[in-house]
């Protein structure tokens, strides 16, 4: 989340506006939004200096892993001291109990902006840019802190008068510890932004991604600057994985002839697959690339010469939370459209529990982006692999994940509260329904609404969840 200025009408008036929190920090206006909260422009009474606010959403903040991710970015970029990282003087609660940040306040646009106004920049730019960043992320794993969410959008480009651009690095809410203990997530767990995660990211391999996923993710966004696209883009998330984890990338030099092959190899390099194949350290590769394209660039900052790392205090609510470990390799989109029962056979010889691993992560991640349908079919795929191992450990994962398979059937479903109808079958099919079926037919056919449908329901919830979307998508009911 940046501290780009957004204009005012453009997003809507927010409860804390005008208040003062802790009697320090005067609320003024709103900066910009996302799904974790708001980021607001405020002023110390006391010192009457301008500041960034960030606040985390008041819903998330009983969310025990959402407000630990929080604590852990506040944690983070409190310890590092460099100028090419945003720094956070303070860390509080609101009087209603929301946490929050104050930075510093950052004038100017982030990269992504820029790339969307201008699309590709000048290759001086584009590697003093991503020289700068080198420097902010050396700082960071010197204090074995990996980033893993880089992209244009946590890049900020601020004007400083003399100096000319100043990149600073943004959120840091999913960084982890290298070689930390586990905490926030699982071995493999899916984190970051697809078109510039790390292959080993884009695995869910998470616990073993170190500083090399980030020079991978700045060697995208290089190739962004000089080409105008990823390396590796489409509209469909799952697409992009894969290509990011089978593919290999355009040669540069057939997107942008301006660029040389000598950069062009060090982007290579910088994109290998394999992360033992990438350069040793995020300043080779700044100084490689710097060399290459031949631009009269100072060495980047010795992070441990000018970057600082202060001891870690006790931060509000910090607690690390465990979550299941999930592998991210799997393939989307359903198997097979019959009860799981007929499919039980010939599935139990084809799946093992590291499907059903796989397929819990798919619908964590497709959840967690908002593709309803795509997080549908990935919980589908995990009941059918479950029901054909028929075992207590397989029994034991999907209990675990109850939460959250309840929570994608109810996004699919939509509000509890229509009252829902049966549709009218179509004269060019017949539809075979399942006795469970039938029965939630005729109490849907009496006018209930999914509540009181769920309600009277003689199955446990997430079976009968499943099957009411099953019958939506059938086209047997619909919302009224």
């Amino acid at each position: 989340m940046s501290t780009v200025p957004a204009p005012a009408d453009s997003l809507s008036p927010h409860p804390l506006l005008g208040t003062t929190l802790r009697g320090t920090y005067r609320i003024l206006r709103t900066l910009d939004q996302g799904g974790m909260g708001m980021v607001f422009e405020a002023e110390h009474v006391r010192l009457k200096r301008r500041v960034a606010v960030k606040v985390l959403a008041q819903h998330l903040a009983k969310d025990a892993h959402a407000l630990a991710r929080f604590n852990r970015e506040a944690e983070i970029i409190s310890q590092l001291q460099h100028p090419h990282v945003v720094q956070v003087t303070d860390f509080d609660t609101t009087e209603a109990g929301e946490p929050y940040l104050v930075m510093e306040l950052l004038a100017g646009q982030s990269l992504a902006t820029r790339l969307e106004q201008q699309r590709c920049l000048p290759i001086i730019e584009a590697v003093s840019t991503a020289h700068q960043v080198s420097s902010g992320l050396a700082a960071a794993h010197a204090a074995n802190i990996v980033h893993r969410d880089l992209k244009p959008a946590n890049i900020f480009l601020t004007q400083v008068t003399g100096q000319g651009t100043l990149v600073k690095l943004l959120d840091f809410g999913i960084s982890k510890r290298a070689g930390g203990a586990k905490g926030l997530t699982g071995e493999y767990d899916i984190l970051g932004t697809p078109d510039y995660m790390a292959p080993e990211q884009a695995l869910g391999k998470t616990a073993h991604v170190d500083h090399r996923g980030d020079q991978y993710a700045l060697a995208v966004i290089t190739y962004e600057m000089l080409a105008g696209r990823t390396p590796f883009a489409g509209d469909d998330v799952m697409e992009v994985l894969r290509q990011v984890i089978s593919s290999e990338p355009p040669p540069i030099e057939q997107l942008a002839p301006h660029v040389s092959s000598d950069v062009g190899d060090i982007l290579r390099r910088a994109l290998s697959k394999d992360p033992d194949r990438r350069f040793p350290s995020i300043t080779e590769f700044a100084s490689a690339l710097s060399r290459a394209a031949g631009a009269s660039l100072p060495p980047p900052i010795d992070a441990l010469g000018l970057a600082t790392t202060l001891p870690a205090g006790p931060l509000v609510g910090a607690r690390p939370v465990e979550l299941p470990r999930v592998n991210a390799r799997y393939q989307t989109g359903l198997r097979a459209k019959t009860p799981a029962s007929a499919n039980a056979p010939t599935l139990a010889n084809a799946v093992s529990a590291s499907d059903l691993v796989r397929a819990l992560a798919q619908a964590r991640q497709a959840h967690g982006l908002g593709d309803v349908e795509l997080a549908v079919n990935n919980a589908e795929n995990a009941l059918l692999v479950a029901d054909a191992l028929s075992s207590a450990d397989a029994q034991a994962s999907l209990e675990s994940s109850r939460t959250l398979l309840n929570a994608i059937f109810e996004a699919r479903l939509g509000p509890l509260s229509q009252r829902m109808v049966v549709l009218p079958p179509t004269s060019n099919k017949q539809m075979r329904v399942s006795p469970e079926q039938a029965f939630l037919l005729s109490r849907v056919d009496g006018g209930v609404t999914l509540d009181e449908a769920i309600d009277l329901s003689p199955l446990p919830r997430q079976k009968t969840l499943r099957l009411l979307v099953s019958m939506i998508r059938q086209g047997l009911i619909a919302a009224e």
